[in-house]
């Protein structure tokens, strides 16, 4: 059987376990960019010492990780469940397994861009007075590039070709989806966005796209459903 084939019968028949599943990807997605973080580290230390060669075999290490990555995410986001699930109460929660319930924080509770998203789990965001229900830091990206989109259509489509709106190897907007790793379009544009992105990296990146604009970070207010950081 085909992986993606087990994840729509898993996501059909088993609709609980998709999520479960589908939470258990998202971290483990979050780890693989901190070891990510820790081999960029590691290789600024051996540049340091002159050992060049040693980088080499760190390097390699990092672009799989980082598509490993891409795949996860691919196979989380399908299992994502197109509404929210009603909880389990807890006597049918399985021995051994977290209590992802226990976890859930305040959506009402406003979070700024200048915070730590690693292990979280975004609810919504607010821009300009709108408020936007999402599940993924994925969609919180996508749903932030059209709102711009719609503001200053001109000033968002020239990202494709600005320097400073790219990744250090990688484009993070394009017009080809070949030039991008987990590309996804944007609606009303010929742009694709890269969502191979972790939570603080989309923060990053939604803080450049609000400074290309001349806009204030305060008019951008993120809500979370869930926080992670004490399974870790």
């Amino acid at each position: 059987m085909e992986l993606m084939e087990m994840v729509r019968i898993i996501k059909e028949v088993f609709p609980e376990k998709a999520v479960e599943l589908s939470i258990t990807l998202e971290l483990l997605r979050d780890t693989m960019e901190d070891t990510r973080q820790d081999i960029r580290q590691q290789m600024m230390l051996l540049y340091d010492q002159g050992k060049h060669e040693a980088m080499i075999p760190h390097n390699q290490l990092a672009a799989s990780i980082l598509e490993y990555m891409a795949r996860v995410q691919e196979i989380q986001a399908a299992l994502e469940p197109e509404e929210q699930l009603p909880v389990k109460s807890s006597e049918e929660d399985e021995p051994g397994l977290p209590d992802y319930q226990a976890y859930t924080v305040d959506s009402e509770v406003v979070h700024t861009l200048h915070e730590d998203f690693t292990y979280t789990r975004p609810a919504a965001f607010e821009f300009k007075g709108e408020r936007v229900e999402v599940r993924t830091w994925q969609q919180m990206l996508v749903k932030t590039c059209e709102m711009l989109l719609t503001i200053d259509r001109e000033r968002f489509i020239k990202f494709e070709n600005d320097p400073t709106m790219q990744g250090r190897k990688q484009k993070l907007f394009s017009t080809n989806p070949s030039n991008i790793r987990n590309p996804q379009k944007i609606k009303d544009s010929k742009l694709y966005v890269e969502t191979n992105l972790s939570a603080n990296s989309i923060r990053n990146l939604i803080i450049k796209m609000l400074q290309k604009f001349s806009l204030k970070l305060s008019e951008y207010k993120v809500f979370l459903r869930a926080d992670y950081t004490s399974l870790h």
